[in-house]
């Protein structure tokens, strides 16, 4: 019998991941797949990304966790400053390696690296054979027998499944929304129009001497993050990467630089409708005259701003950054509950979030038949449903409180000294290790590792996650009493079995700049 075909949309970080969990399965479950990638993959984000500790056994899994080790740098403490350069506050994620290393032999801390060198790492791993560029996705079709992407340049691929991971953009999305509406099957929020609000021009610069840069001779990444004053509330990151680079982001909400010709254009398309214009405003591949002309801008009237690694500017970091690694990002704030139809199933874009919900599929995927029904589908989607949507609606209550925390201009300096400062250890362990404790693993792979503890984003630390809205609760109503039961008997042994509640090590997944809440769970819930 001839082997399932997986199509995959976007070889990103997250269809990247799925595509080398495919390679692991064992030879008598081997699928056959295929990445559809509308770029050309010259010119990934410049920017840096978090990976938190409870996907490190997953990558070890995966064979792949040494190489990322060796590009990465352990997150040990975010340092946040005022403009004029004083200290506001101090997060510190060491604590965890430092009490309970020896105990238990996790690896508390997160890792930062570069998205460029996350995504060489994992392509290293995918046949090339399997990757086909240029292949921008216009619509999509299925039926009983199965699905097909129609591509921008005529051609069609056919396949059984179709894995949607081409971003927060998502064409998968639009068009598996677009036939569910037509129908009347698309929940109304699902859509509503997209509000782009948030703005981040991001960059990595060339290697640099540590001798201006003192805090690059670390061996951990500590942050360095400079919040604007209530004039001018925007946020600028700073990231110690590996060899001798920095990461670095400039951030804030659309009105926070004033009299910008491009902040002006994300108002305009804070109306537009997912499928009408939002891909437009989101990265360019190349830059285009208004492309640059906006990033030149923003960069410009950051320009004199001190630099917090050391001495001189801001402008200092801009100008020792190559050109194709300096990208402009806008954000939606909007959360989806449509996540699978027919043979169409949609993932994650933040790459932690992606990684887990990729897991969650391949076991399941595993004990599929080969061919499967598009009733067969409809089940096994469901449940990836049931066991993700819990921890991605976490992460996206986490991450929403971060953002509000740095920009949100209800909160006052005070009220952010607090926080940043005051915050016991113990509610911080006890908080994320009871978000994070059933983050998916390879069933079919055998690991004798610890499971390592999640770091939930430390903002849920700081507030309660909102209550489930109506919606919310009727979702909940659909996890099965077994998936509830079997969770509560995982916890029930765990917590018998561990007194002290494990630390935490990284904000999950998400891009190290100054607003984390880049669709958190993009094609699903963001």
């Amino acid at each position: 019998m001839s082997r399932t075909q997986i199509l995959i949309a976007g070889a990103g970080l997250g269809g990247l991941a799925f595509a080398i969990m495919l390679e692991r399965l064992p030879e008598e479950k081997k699928v056959d797949y295929l990445i559809l990638e509308r770029s050309s993959l010259s010119n990934p984000m410049g920017s840096a990304i978090s990976l938190h500790a409870s996907v490190i056994p997953l990558l070890k899994q995966l064979g792949i966790w040494q190489e990322i080790e060796r590009a990465s740098k352990p997150m040990s403490q975010f340092t946040i400053k005022r403009e004029d350069g004083s200290d506001l506050g101090t997060v510190d994620f060491a604590y965890g390696q430092l009490e309970y290393g020896n105990t238990h032999g996790y690896s508390y801390y997160g890792m930062v690296l570069s998205r460029p060198d996350l995504h060489s790492i994992l392509m290293s791993h995918v046949p090339s054979e399997k990757i086909l560029v240029g292949k921008r996705i216009v619509s999509t079709t299925q039926d009983d027998v199965g699905v097909s992407c129609h591509c921008a340049d005529g051609s069609i691929y056919h396949g059984d499944i179709l894995i949607g991971a081409d971003g927060a953009y998502s064409a998968v999305r639009q068009s598996l929304y677009r036939s569910l509406r037509a129908h009347g099957n698309l929940p109304k929020q699902d859509f509503s129009p997209i509000k782009l609000d948030q703005v981040v021009v991001v960059g990595i610069t060339e290697p640099l001497n540590p001798t201006d840069y003192p805090l690059l001779k670390e061996d951990v990444c500590q942050f360095r993050i400079v919040l604007g004053g209530q004039d001018r509330p925007y946020t600028m990151w700073m990231v110690p990467l590996s060899n001798n680079r920095i990461g670095w982001s400039i951030g804030g909400r659309s009105d926070a630089i004033s009299g910008s010709s491009f902040w002006s254009e994300s108002q305009d398309e804070a109306t537009a409708s997912f499928g009408d214009k939002a891909h437009q405003y989101s990265r360019f591949p190349d830059w285009g005259e208004a492309e640059c002309d906006s990033i030149e801008e923003i960069c410009e009237q950051m320009r004199t701003k001190r630099n917090p690694f050391g001495s001189g500017t801001y402008g200092d970091l801009i100008d020792k950054t190559p050109k194709h690694l300096i990208s402009r990002v806008m954000f939606e704030e909007k959360g989806f509950r449509t996540w699978y139809g027919g043979r169409t199933v949609l993932i994650g874009d933040g790459v932690v979030n992606a990684i887990f919900d990729g897991a969650c599929l391949i076991n399941l995927l595993h004990d599929l038949a080969p061919h499967p029904s598009m009733d067969d589908l409809g089940d096994m989607f469901q449940t990836y449903f049931e066991r993700r949507y819990p921890a991605a609606r976490i992460a996206i209550e986490g991450s929403s409180q971060f953002s509000r925390l740095f920009h949100d201009q209800a909160i006052e300096e005070d009220g952010r000294v607090i926080m940043f400062n005051s915050v016991p250890r113990w509610l911080q362990r006890w908080t994320l290790d009871k978000t994070n404790r059933a983050d998916p693993k390879l069933d079919f792979i055998l690991s004798k590792m610890s499971r390592s503890p999640s770091l939930q984003s430390f903002s849920t630390i700081l507030e309660n996650t909102t209550q489930f809205d109506a919606d919310d609760l009727a979702l909940a109503d659909r996890l099965s009493l077994k998936e509830r039961n079997d969770q509560g008997e995982v916890e029930s042994v765990q917590e018998e079995s561990q007194v002290s509640v494990d630390p935490v090590s990284a904000v999950e997944g998400e891009e190290c700049r100054g607003r984390s809440r880049e669709v958190s769970h993009s094609v699903a819930l963001e």
